[in-house]
């Protein structure tokens, strides 16, 4: 089965992204599309040293991972591909590796889209991006995708 994995953050560009993976699986044949958004756990804090509930954090995941499937729901109806076959899933952990982990497991992944984000240089050289870690480690292809301004 031709699978592609789509990574997505929940941006502006990420919509489009979603939009655009529904429209090139079914150009392109691919047979199924996973959506996934890598969450990374940060501990939270109400006050310095005092943690968060435990229940508040589970609440705040949970909402976060509805809000997300109904993106991707949105974007399937948007582009009429309510029936073409697709998946979400939210990951805890580091977005480029959990990415590239997904791809790594199975071999069905054809191909990763990933969103371009614009950076200053300066952000690019200290810290880097996201799709460029994907690029360099992803055991298939990767199409970067970067809107028309």
């Amino acid at each position: 089965m031709r699978k592609a994995l789509v990574a997505i953050d929940g941006s502006a560009l990420s919509r489009e992204l979603m939009r655009y993976a529904f429209e090139y699986a079914k150009r392109e044949n691919i047979e199924m599309l996973h959506f996934v958004h890598v969450y990374e756990e940060h501990p939270l804090t109400a006050f310095p040293g005092m943690p968060v509930p435990i229940e508040y954090d589970e609440r705040f995941r949970r909402d976060l991972e509805a809000e997300f499937r109904e993106m991707v729901e949105e974007a399937a109806a948007e582009t009429g591909n309510k029936d073409f076959p697709h998946e979400f899933s939210m990951i805890v952990g580091v977005p480029y590796n959990e990415i590239v982990k997904l791809a790594e497991e199975d071999t069905d992944y054809q191909l990763i889209i990933v969103g371009h984000r614009g950076m200053k240089n300066l952000e690019r050289f200290f810290i880097g991006s996201v799709a460029a870690k994907i690029v360099a480690h992803a055991p298939c292809s990767v199409l970067v995708y970067r809107p028309r301004i």
